[in-house]
């Protein structure tokens, strides 16, 4: 162990280019903060897995049938992630180590805070941070602004024509009675009535000074927004330069307010940072909900008018134009991923998606509506409180290698003799399955053992999180006292990898193309989800079924097995498995084929799930295809999907095209290559480890036939 573990530190030392360097592609090896954060992880790995990890499971880590993720974490007793209720934190402060950060009064300090928050609380955890519903959340500030600017109008303008001194006093209770009367940034006629006779102006003056005060708050809107962008692209936390690990969910909030968030974060998004670079955070989320922001009359107008209506969806002249009031805010979505890879799109009427208690009529309705966070965690029923994603996140996770089991299977088969081919088969699925089942009871309990360790953490080492209740409940706990059960109300994941190897190992052929393989793979993760139902039941705890995102462990698990198996086609050949059940990279399958391949196992994995589409060419230059891809997705019950293209960019001259080598303008070859690598974005490929380079490069475009 302390030979390899030396050998380990000397290549970090060294700044060796290697798949340790970038096991992950967020964060910098080479700085000295990253070459610290990465002699303290591979230490810490060694001592959870020799003194905290039980020896079975440490053993069936190390052998690679297993892998517990995060497992430099291990000893910190922290948990993966969390989706944030900002509601009390905006609207009455917040603490932090030096002070008190008080109530936010503009949108321009909703959005300073809310990266605040995100960047202290990615210190308190492993994984990543998101805010579930950010345009019912920031829509306040944005009110707060309006009234603001409005009052400064008034003031101005009656000090023009009155000669009038507003001073200070004046000002206060101009605002005041804003406040009282003003409860939108577009006042309604009564409103706008009441507001002229209170400062003694006619309906004309004051509609005047509404437009102008209207026009000022969408300019700082996006400013705000743009800000947000910018710090979370520059502001790191964690060693190795790490950005903020960060998400954010919106779409729903119909007000006026919420539409412009989300309108001017689509936009700032759309011109991109400084030099026009796409932003890499945070991962962005359109949350479709039917009647919100979709209906298959306003899909039928906008798929077929797309382009002439899109200049006026920009500018927010969209008045009347659709029957749902946010379908304009979906149309600028999909133009704004054809052309940065963001927002992805999670379906809030998907069967388990959907909430029994959501109203349309409820100003909180955010709080039963799905959200997801970091490559595609899913955090939503819960067996300890009320089914919903805010103030909860994934405990822990736990991976097993179905290529390994498969091939184990495909042996013990070897050494039997069958009547014929289809008793064969059936030995290999049945088989395959039980082992599934079996190694599934195992990871359960390893995950069990790693909450009961958890448990023990004492609040005082998630100051800011206790101190501000973030995960609802830590904050009932004084600083010397466990967590203990105020944690209960997170998931246990049990994960998985390379469903599609696991298929060629069995019957020589993956699930997309040959049925029998399908329901072997279907079924394995069905057992999965009995195992993880059962232990729920047993232990009231949220356990569920995970896609893993394998970044580097798509690599690891391929290198043991590999070194064990020898080369066998399709599975041990390349350099790395493919994500869960996705269908393989390689494959050639039509968009609409795979969305109805991958979407059933969206039901049976709970715990997080994606399903990617491959584009070929420009998207921008075809938006009506990407609308066309969402419907398909809402329509085959997908849970949480994105839409994959080439987004090059030179970095000497600005150009933003499909560029193969060198830039067609300036001749560079100095070119941003924006690739997803599993959930989030990474605009340099040398910063991926081998494997997901590898298969990068295998990815087949998916036909629309």
């Amino acid at each position: 162990m302390y030979e390899n573990l030396n050998e380990t530190i000397e290549k970090i030392i060294n700044v060796e280019k290697n798949d340790i360097g970038n096991e992950n592609a967020n964060m910098s090896a080479a700085s000295p903060a990253g070459q610290m954060m990465k002699f303290a992880s591979e230490v810490s790995k060694e001592y959870a897995l020799s003194n905290l990890v039980s020896k079975k499971f440490a053993d069936a880590h190390r052998e690679g049938l297993i892998h517990i993720h995060d497992l430099d974490f291990y000893p910190t007793k922290t948990t993966t992630c969390l989706q944030y209720d900002l509601e009390d934190l905006f609207e009455k402060g917040f603490m932090t180590r030096h002070g008190h950060i008080r109530e936010a009064k503009s949108i321009s300090s909703y959005a300073t805070l809310a990266t605040i928050i995100f960047q202290t609380n990615q210190n308190e955890q492993h994984g990543g941070q998101a805010i579930p519903a950010f345009d019912f959340y920031m829509a306040k500030g944005v009110l707060k602004s309006f009234r603001k600017h409005l009052r400064d109008r008034i003031c101005a303008y009656k000090e023009l024509r009155d000669g009038a001194n507003t001073g200070n006093g004046y000002r206060e209770l101009a605002l005041e009675w804003i406040s009282d009367l003003a409860d939108s940034i577009k006042p309604s006629s009564i409103e706008r009535k009441k507001l002229s006779e209170q400062f003694e102006m006619s309906e004309a003056e004051m509609n005047k000074l509404l437009k102008e005060a209207y026009s000022d708050t969408e300019n700082e809107t996006y400013q705000a927004m743009e800000g947000f962008l910018h710090n979370l692209n520059t502001m790191h936390s964690r060693g190795g330069n790490q950005v903020v690990f960060s998400s954010i969910n919106y779409g729903t909030d119909t007000s006026e307010e919420g539409r412009m968030v989300v309108r001017e974060i689509l936009k700032a998004t759309q011109k991109g940072l400084g030099r026009g670079e796409t932003p890499i955070f945070p991962i962005q989320i359109f949350k479709v909900k039917e009647g919100v922001n979709f209906s298959e009359e306003d899909y039928l107008k906008g798929n077929a008018e797309f382009d002439e209506l899109i200049e006026d969806i920009r500018k927010g002249n969209t008045k009347d134009m659709f029957k749902t009031p946010n379908f304009d805010l979906l149309m600028l979505a999909c133009e704004t991923t054809s052309k940065r890879l963001f927002p992805n799109f999670v379906f809030l009427d998907t069967e388990f998606n959907s909430h029994e208690k959501w109203n349309a009529l409820d100003p909180r309705r955010y709080r039963y509506e799905v959200a997801t966070m970091g490559c595609r965690t899913r955090v939503f029923e819960n067996l300890n409180g009320e089914k919903s994603s805010l103030g909860r996140g994934n405990l822990s996770f736990t991976s097993i290698n179905f290529p390994r089991l498969a091939i184990e299977t495909r042996k013990e088969a070897g050494s039997l003799v069958f009547s014929d081919e289809s008793k064969r088969q059936e030995f290999l699925a049945e088989r395959f399955k039980e082992k599934v089942k079996e190694t599934a009871y195992m990871v359960a309990d390893q995950l069990l053992e790693r909450f009961e360790f958890q448990k023990t953490a004492l609040a005082k080492q998630f100051p800011f999180m206790a101190q501000n209740n973030l995960w609802k409940g830590i904050g009932e706990k004084n600083a010397d006292e466990e967590v203990g059960d105020a944690i209960n109300t997170g998931s246990l994941s049990i994960g998985f990898v390379g469903g599609a190897n696991a298929m060629y190992a069995l019957f020589g052929q993956e699930h997309s193309e040959n049925q029998f393989a399908y329901d072997t793979l279907y079924g394995a993760v069905l057992e999965m989800n009995d195992v993880a139902n059962e232990y729920a039941n047993k232990h009231h705890l949220n356990f569920s079924v995970l896609a893993t995102p394998a970044e580097s462990l798509a690599g690891r698990f391929l290198r043991i097995d590999r070194e064990k198996y020898g080369t066998i086609e399709n599975v041990t050949d390349r350099d790395y498995y493919v994500n869960s059940f996705h269908v393989d990279v390689k494959h050639n399958i039509s968009i609409f084929d795979k969305i109805r391949k991958e979407a059933p196992f969206h039901k049976i994995t709970r715990g997080g799930h994606i399903t990617y589409i491959e584009l070929d060419g420009e998207a921008r230059k075809n938006l009506p295809v990407l609308l066309k891809i969402v419907k398909a997705m809402k329509d085959a019950q997908i849970g949480y999907g994105s839409i994959n293209h080439p987004v090059d960019r030179c970095r000497k001259c600005g150009l933003e095209t499909i560029i193969y080598d060198a830039c067609p303008i300036c001749g560079s070859h100095d070119i941003s290559r924006i690739r997803r690598i599993t959930g989030y974005l990474v605009g340099d490929l040398d910063s991926w480890n081998s494997a997901k380079r590898a298969e990068e490069h295998d990815r087949i475009k998916h036909g629309i036939k």
